[in-house]
């Protein structure tokens, strides 16, 4: 077993010195233990998703102030509870780049797993103007003037032993992110945008938006084919069989079937397995593996409708939808360039899409809306009622340059 070694720099700083890989339980708790005393706490992960319906995860890194960067092997060390208590500490900041994909393992991976004090130096460089998903590789660069290697960004994470250099390129992933943590959180304060970047990062602490929603496939299944409402139970039933299966065999629900495909079958709805054969597009073998559990699903759809299939909210666009499009698109490429903020960041696609649906006729309207975060309302305000309501025009100034202007 590696034993943690204290040793001393010049300046009299009491250094904690760990194996660089850690692949045995009590010095992973001692680490925790260590890291539970810093005020900032750098974190990535390295995992496998392809083929899989759950990720693998197969490496931690972490780091602080005096500490590492240090790598935890999750094949060895076997107890990741302790880590549970680093994240639910308000008093400790976890910076994360990126950090939905690690925080999903985490709150998959970990009993009574929460997150508090979270740090995703994406999200705050996408409010400083870097972009709106910059790199980490890019990031570090920008703010530590240091390039990090690429080599091994392909690596095969689950084969022991790790190469020397394969470990380097994963330690690089935290080694630099305290830095960058005190640089953005610096910067946002200059600029005034803490509250702003709190706002868009507080759901990446929260568990539920982790969790699949089936609601949310249903209704992606069905924008994939031409399916009428009668046909939305059978539907519903073989979203819910493919999300079953894609569990159990532990692999993409793609690998069971694609949207397109269960769209095509609940409107063929078959009562026999060959029936299935007159499909187009059909993957090779799937009559023999699905065959039987397609039919039984029609079945019992007919025998037992579901009582419980989502209520989809369909678009309907008025006769001033699609010029409301164009002149938003405008306004919010002119906007986003006076905050340094991307437009996709300033209005995601499916506020954007809620917004030309039911556009607010007042600045009360506008925020109690539940599609939009606090910090949109704040950052769209007054500007966006007055350009859906007519006070706010465009118009062209020398150069032929636009503008918006204030309708007399």
């Amino acid at each position: 077993m590696s034993i943690p070694r204290t040793m001393f720099r010049g300046s009299g700083e009491s250094v904690i010195e760990y194996p660089s890989l850690i692949d045995d339980q009590e010095t992973f708790n001692k680490l925790i233990e260590d890291l539970l005393k810093k005020p900032v706490v750098a974190l990535d992960t390295e995992f496998h998703c392809e083929k899989r319906y759950w990720p693998d995860l197969y490496l931690m890194q972490l780091a602080a102030d005096g500490i590492g960067p240090v790598a935890v092997d999750p094949l060895a060390v076997k107890d990741l509870a302790p880590l549970a208590r680093l994240f639910a500490a308000e008093d400790v900041v976890k910076v994360l780049h990126s950090a939905r994909n690690d925080l999903a393992i985490l709150f998959n991976d970990i009993p009574d797993f929460s997150v508090n004090n979270l740090f995703d130096s994406q999200i705050a460089a996408a409010f400083l103007g870097y972009g709106e998903q910059i790199s980490l590789v890019n990031l570090v660069h920008s703010v530590c003037g240091v390039k990090a290697r690429k080599k091994y960004s392909m690596s095969d994470w689950s084969a022991r032993p790790l190469a020397e250099g394969q470990l380097d390129y994963a330690l690089d992933d935290v080694r630099h992110l305290v830095q960058v943590y005190e640089k953005l959180s610096s910067e946002l304060e200059k600029k005034g945008r803490v509250h702003w970047f709190r706002g868009e990062s507080k759901s990446l602490s929260d568990a539920s938006t982790y969790s699949i929603s089936r609601e949310r496939l249903f209704s992606k299944a069905r924008s994939a084919g031409k399916v009428k409402k009668a046909n939305f139970p059978l539907l519903w039933r073989l979203v819910n069989w493919r999300e079953e299966t894609a569990i159990e065999m532990n692999r993409p629900r793609i690998y069971t079937a694609r949207d397109h495909l269960l769209c095509r079958l609940a409107v063929l709805a078959p009562k026999k397995p060959d029936t299935i054969r007159s499909l187009r597009g059909l993957p090779g073998g799937f009559v023999e593996k699905y065959g039987d559990a397609v039919v039984a699903e029609v079945n019992k759809c007919i025998e037992t409708p579901p009582s419980d299939v989502p209520r989809l909210r369909l678009p309907r666009h008025d006769w001033g939808y699609a010029a409301r499009k164009d002149i938003l698109r405008i306004f919010l490429k002119m906007k986003s360039k006076s905050l340094e903020l991307s437009p996709a960041l300033l209005l995601p696609k499916e506020s954007f899409e809620s917004i030309l649906e039911n556009p607010p006729k007042n600045i009360d309207q506008l925020m109690t809306r539940k599609d939009l975060t606090e910090w949109r309302k704040e950052a769209l305000g007054p500007e966006l009622v007055d350009l859906l309501t007519g006070k706010l025009a465009m118009a062209l100034k020398k150069g032929n340059s636009l503008k918006f202007v204030k309708v007399k």
